[in-house]
């Protein structure tokens, strides 16, 4: 195919010039010609540096003036030859009669380039338009729609009657109707002193608590807020207190810098409060994986692209996945931009998995009620009287060794030994129901090999001693007593020979914890240097789920002993500075104080302390949190984990208390044990060894009062930031190096610096992101606020403010609202307050043919708003009018009814069994239904609400026959109809039902025609169900609402198809 330039000469001499129109007018290039560009042309000659065809690039008028000004663009546009013509025919993709002529006349003019209007900066003032009809305008925002419609020759519409204003101003600051008596004395007020009711009501809407929870609803779908982790397992989480804050920040009215700074960065301010922690969790409540083999360096770069994708969308308004594999192809948004952004979210000390237990990912933060913090004070004072005590002992204890030395070395021993291994004997019938398979559910694993130990120095376990310490025989039938080695303590010694897979696994052996004090001493021999091996494990679950217990395994000859809850950041972990001697035969020592502290783990090599590094030193409840299988004590392999592949173990100890140093020399070498004044307190002084049991049962008792303690994961900077690259096709695996390195910083595209006295880090791109000068963050908050109140938000895209999307319809009005916003505190309320009492907003929405012919979908705002209600709203409602809506605030999530027998169970098998809600938990706000991200609850997915997999800024609005069903048979719009009948049943007569229904679920009073068709639906009704009193006590008897012995059942079911009837209106389910 001949390149843009070869062709130059011939399309000059054969090219057909466009004339431009004389009366052409001037053509703008972010409205007239960005458009056509960036849709016809980017994906070849944009941003895009990797796929830039024949060099041409047209985003820059730099780069793109020579084939401009020679008429190679118009020509080969223009051109017939479809080895010429651009777009290529290839391409699918063509231009317009219109859009070629454009064009022309655009170059015609100059050619001249503009910026994309969504990246330059914020201006400082916006002047504001003249209009004719100044009476009009109530607001200052006013005055740029009218002076739009007067452009247009479009008059705006009449100001709606009160009802309608009311119900409608209701519905989007709280998402809740009217009440009858809110209607009942609204109309007192307007008949009063009608400017100032409207103003009235505004300020009580703004003021209740139901604001909050209504505005929330649009930004949980932006934080892809959901109550389970998703993709396969789809777990349940506790991830609530994020969206309880949420309400409360826009309840409180936080000023929308603080509402983003603080879950950008809430960790990284001076001092957070508890409450700026958990807004963080906004960068942790994505999706998590828990699958089998889950490979967690993969599952932590999709976390910090998640993060990314979601910051882009939803506070700067643009796409950002592309860029993760290439540039972007239709806006200044480079790969390695990408990944400079995606730093600033990768820094945090996570797994990238979460496991099968209810453990919450780490980073995390407690979150105690009054109560449960009084009882962990409590517990903290009652450890530190213990500790005092113990401590107290200890030094008593010294001094009387000190005074008295006249202890028999021959005479001492060590107690406290719980576990002892030896491997000498064969594994015999009896002593396979001690020592099982580390696979033990399979019944084919087979038990490692037992090979001759001929050349270790270190003392042998003696085996009578094995044998009184061997753990608890996994049938109650096989006692210990039966379980006798077939040798003498002249056997031959030998050692279990591992394989990277096989392993033994004891039962009996209680579960370590955080509080309990312990020494494992293991005599091995690693044949040869590998990597990660796991030695000895105490744990609940496999390496590919998560941590959980204590751990001691070798990494490139370094020895590690940690004690975890979830990995990495909830543990305490230390590693040994230089590696063990490989091919040697060595007693390997770990001991652990039962603090909860780093410095508590010890290791030790031939009785010699090592010098170690920590690894993580922080520990919040328990380490011992039980699941499906798992707990046992597993020596040589680790469930999906690599094992101790050619290492040999002779023998194992393990002693429920931190061993001394004489102890551990007397087991390495034999000879007798040389007393100290700190063997003395730890195994010989009775006084200090109480203490030290009272002491480890006062650390439980404060483990235990953490345990009961709700818990949320966040966002914590790691100590050192960790490094970035530039991932090739987006693979975590990719090649890194150092042209791969990028360095933390914010998008080339966006001509605002960071900030020069901020941190490069969370908290300096939160100060960046909303500098008053920002291009993008006020106008896209703007837009979503706005599109609470309009059927479209002014710049129709709000996903995309970039080239791809579409140009506002009311630039300077978009402008001058988002630099108000600035000026005035990025106040939400105020923001609010003066959208729903402008002009514009109380306009009548019913459409003249005009207005339909010349502004089809209102993009003007010549009408006011009228659109279906969103999928939370149409419930609410329903549970309003009828009565019985709780209105109860906060906390875990709530089950709602579900049709079928288990829709969590059929979608995954996975799942646990779906537990609906009981009493007044049923009927609480939509809000706080359990939102399940594989099995979102259907009568909501049949209105358009999101699974929140993803970061989700626009729902659609559909209109299906699916949507009338679910109001006419899903349970809870039945029981709604319901109760909303029974509470009408004492109104005299039938036209006042009918209007007390009427008014409660639409804001009005039926017209007569409304109320011709509802008299007779409901004689129609009445003459059915007396006919048919079964299905009247059938349809009666829908939900758990109890209607009341004594009701006349026919008149209910008759009132109650009334009420169905009235709630599948559009007067109810659409806000006009």
């Amino acid at each position: 195919m001949p390149t843009a330039r070869s062709c130059l000469v011939l399309c000059v001499l054969a090219g057909s010039w466009l004339v431009s129109p004389a009366t052409a007018e001037d053509i703008d290039f972010n409205r007239d010609i960005r458009p056509i560009l960036s849709d016809k042309c980017y994906f070849c000659h944009g941003p895009d540096e990797a796929n830039q065809e024949a060099g041409l690039r047209l985003d820059s008028r730099s780069e793109a003036a020579d084939a401009i000004d020679s008429g190679e663009l118009i020509d080969r546009i223009t051109s017939d030859d479809p080895d010429i013509l651009m777009p290529p025919p290839g391409s699918k993709l063509s231009l317009t009669a219109k859009e070629k002529t454009t064009i022309q006349s655009w170059i015609d003019q100059g050619a001249n380039y503009a910026g994309h209007w969504a990246f330059e900066l914020l201006p400082q003032s916006v002047a504001v338009p003249p209009v004719k009809n100044d009476d009009w305008c109530s607001e200052t925002l006013d005055r740029f729609v009218l002076a739009k419609l007067e452009v247009g020759s479009l008059q705006p519409s009449s100001p709606a009657a009160p009802l309608r204003w009311l119900r409608r101003v209701s519905l989007d600051l709280t998402g809740l109707p009217p009440t009858r008596s809110e209607i009942t004395e609204f109309r007192k007020e307007i008949e009063s002193n009608s400017e100032q009711a409207y103003a009235s009501a505004v300020d009580r809407l703004l003021e209740s608590s139901s604001f909050g929870e209504h505005m929330a609803v649009s930004w949980l779908d932006a934080a892809r807020y959901a109550d389970s982790y998703g993709y396969q397992s789809d777990k349940l989480n506790t991830q609530w207190p994020y969206r309880d804050w949420v309400v409360d920040a826009l309840n409180q009215n936080l000023p929308y810098d603080k509402f983003l700074t603080w879950q950008l960065a809430g960790d990284l301010l001076e001092n957070p409060t508890r409450e700026q922690l958990v807004a963080t969790a906004f960068n942790r409540i994505h999706r998590l994986n828990n699958e089998g083999g889950a490979v967690f360096e993969e599952w932590r770069i999709e976390n910090a692209a998640d993060r990314v994708h979601t910051f882009g969308t939803a506070v700067l308004g643009l796409t950002m996945e592309c860029c993760r594999c290439h540039d972007h192809k239709y806006d200044p948004i480079p790969m390695r931009d990408y990944y400079s952004l995606s730093a600033f979210f990768n820094s945090i000390d996570e797994s990238g998995v979460y496991d099968r237990t209810a453990k919450v990912p780490c980073p995390s933060v407690l979150l105690p009620t009054p109560e449960q913090q009084a009882d962990l004070d409590a517990a903290k004072e009652r450890l530190s009287n213990a500790q005092s005590k113990y401590d107290q002992a200890v030094l008593a204890a010294k001094k009387r060794f000190a005074q008295n030395k006249d202890i028999s070395g021959e005479s001492l021993s060590i107690p406290d030994l719980q576990l002892a291994l030896a491997f000498d004997d064969d594994f015999g019938d009896k002593l396979k129901k001690v020592y099982h398979p580390s696979q033990s559910d399979r019944s084919w694993s087979k038990m490692p090999d037992l090979v001759p130990v001929t050349d270790s120095q270190f003392a042998r376990l003696d085996l009578d001693q094995a044998n009184d310490h061997l753990p608890e025989a996994k049938d109650s039938e096989t006692q210990k007593s039966d379980v006798q080695p077939s040798g003498s303590k002249l056997s031959p010694r030998r050692a279990l020979k591992l394989d990277g897979e096989r392993g033994i696994t004891t039962e009996g052996i209680e579960p370590f914890d955080r509080w309990l004090p312990m020494s494992i001493v293991v005599t091995l021999r690693e044949t040869k240097r590998v990597a990660e091996r796991s030695l000895i494990a105490h744990h609940t679950r496999g390496t590919d789920c998560g941590y959980n217990g204590w751990d001691l395994t070798i990494v490139d000859g370094h020895l590690e002993s940690r004690m975890y809850r979830v990995w990495p950041g909830n543990a305490i972990g230390v590693r040994t500075v230089d590696p063990i001697p490989v091919d040697q035969w060595h007693q390997i020592t770990a001991t652990y104080d039962g603090a909860s502290k780093a410095s508590g783990l010890k290791l030790w090599l031939s009785g010699e302390p090592l010098e170690t590094t920590v690894l993580r030193d922080e520990l919040k409840k328990s380490c011992n949190v039980v699941v499906d299988h798992g707990g046992q004590f597993v020596v040589g392999q680790r469930f999906r984990a690599r094992g101790f592949s050619g290492g040999l173990i002779d023998d194992i100890r393990l002693y429920t208390r931190e061993l001394t140093p004489p102890e551990l020399h007397f087991l390495a070498t034999g000879d007798p044990i040389q007393p100290t004044p700190v063997y003395f307190a730890s195994a010989v002084d009775p006084q200090c060894r109480a203490l030290l049991a009272q002491l480890t049962e006062a650390r439980k008792s404060f483990v235990m009062a953490e345990e009961v303690m709700n818990e949320i994961p966040v966002m914590r900077e790691m100590d050192q930031p960790r490094p970035a690259h530039v991932l090739a096709r987006g693979e975590y695996d990719a090649p890194k190096n150092q042209d791969s390195l990028v360095n933390r910083r914010t998008l080339s595209g966006i001509p605002l610096p960071f900030p020069g006295n901020a941190s490069l880090d969370r908290l300096g791109l939160a100060q960046w992101v909303t500098d008053p000068r920002h291009p993008l963050t006020s106008r896209v908050a703007i837009n979503r606020l706005w599109s609470n109140f309009f059927a479209s938000p002014l710049v129709h895209t709000p996903e995309n403010f970039g080239s791809q999307g579409e140009l506002p319809t009311h630039p300077e009005l978009l402008d001058w609202l988002a630099r108000d916003f600035i000026d005035h505190g990025w106040d939400v309320k105020r923001f609010c307050r003066s959208v729903v009492l402008s002009s514009t907003y109380r306009q009548d929405s019913a459409a003249t043919a005009t207005q339909l012919e010349r502004d089809p979908t209102n993009r003007l705002l010549a009408r006011g708003p009228a659109y279906r209600l969103a999928a939370e709203q149409i419930r609410d409602l329903a549970l309003s009018a009828s009565g019985l809506l709780n209105a109860q605030s906060g906390g875990p999530p709530v089950s709602p009814y579900q049709p079928g027998e288990d829709l969590w169970k059929e979608s995954n098998g996975m799942s646990p069994p779906y537990q609906q809600s009981v009493g007044k938990s049923l009927y609480r706000r939509s809000l706080y239904s359990v939102w399940k991200r594989t099995a979102p609850l259907p009568n909501m997915m049949a209105f358009d609400s999101t699974t929140r997999e993803v970061c989700s800024v626009k729902r659609s609005r559909t209109n299906t026959p699916l949507q009338a069903l679910v109001l006419l048979n899903d349970v809870q719009f039945v029981e709604a109809s319901r109760s909303l009948a029974a509470r009408l049943l004492g109104e005299s007569d039938d036209h006042s039902r009918i209007t007390a229904a009427f008014l409660s679920l639409t804001g009005r009073e039926p017209d007569a025609t409304e109320m011709s068709l509802l008299v007779n639906l409901l004689t129609e009704e009445r003459s059915y169900y007396l006919m048919n009193r079964e299905s009247a006590e059938e349809l009666v008897s829908t939900g758990e609402y109890k209607s009341g012995d004594t009701v006349d059942v026919v008149e209910l079911a008759s009132l109650t198809n009334v009420c169905q009837a009235i709630l599948n209106l559009d007067a109810t389910i659409w806000k006009r």
